[in-house]
């Protein structure tokens, strides 16, 4: 049976493999207070934006939202989660508690509402890096939610929960971290959230089309 040159580029273009679905950047949110938000800080010194240099110098296409919001407590934190998280989020960086504990609000009740928090977070399918500090031991809840724990958010800037002059601001009272504080912070996140980053990237190429 003769076949027609139409009839021969119709085979081999079917032959062809199909190309890769296209590849979707990773959308990460920092989500906190103050610390996060970078107070007094400039944008291009907050540990998100340095994060996300970072992991793209690595090759990897993320883009991290800064939803920090000085002055925070965790039941704020928890009242606004959903317009700060918004739905597309692959990750999650959450650290709150500074607030709830000068406040006097109680340790109670921010591990009620980390509790909530993370727990909602999960059950959108968000990975989860949940941030304790010096002091404050959150491991149980990251592990009963299946997230994953960063003990001391401010690992490298203090000792025992006492931040070192270098890395906080000048004549602050409360000692908001400076830019070397914050590129401290996003040094020492920085493996754990690529971990997150590259199990993200191989669910996506595995999930069903």
């Amino acid at each position: 049976m003769r076949r027609t040159a139409g009839t021969v580029l119709v085979l081999i273009f079917l032959a062809l493999p199909a190309p890769p679905a296209e590849a979707r950047t990773i959308q990460i949110v920092a989500f906190g207070d103050s610390n996060t938000a970078g107070f007094l800080t400039a944008k291009p010194e907050t540990y998100p934006f340095r994060l996300e240099k970072a992991l793209r110098a690595r090759g990897h296409d993320v883009r991290i939202r800064n939803s920090g919001f000085s002055g925070d407590t965790s039941g704020a934190g928890l009242a606004r989660m959903d317009a700060a998280v918004p739905p597309g989020t692959d990750i999650a960086i959450v650290f709150f508690g500074r607030n709830d504990l000068r406040f006097g609000l109680g340790e109670a009740r921010l591990r009620r509402n980390l509790d909530t928090m993370v727990g909602r977070l999960r059950a959108r399918g968000v990975a989860v890096v949940l941030c304790g500090q010096y002091g404050l031991d959150l491991s149980d809840i990251a592990r009963k939610h299946g997230a994953i724990y960063f003990p001391d958010f401010f690992a490298g800037t203090a000792v025992k929960g006492v931040k070192k002059p270098q890395y906080t601001r000048f004549l602050d009272p409360l000692r908001h971290l400076n830019g070397a504080g914050y590129a401290v912070v996003a040094e020492a996140m920085l493996p754990v959230v690529e971990r997150l980053v590259v199990q993200a990237g191989k669910d996506r190429n595995t999930a069903p089309q």
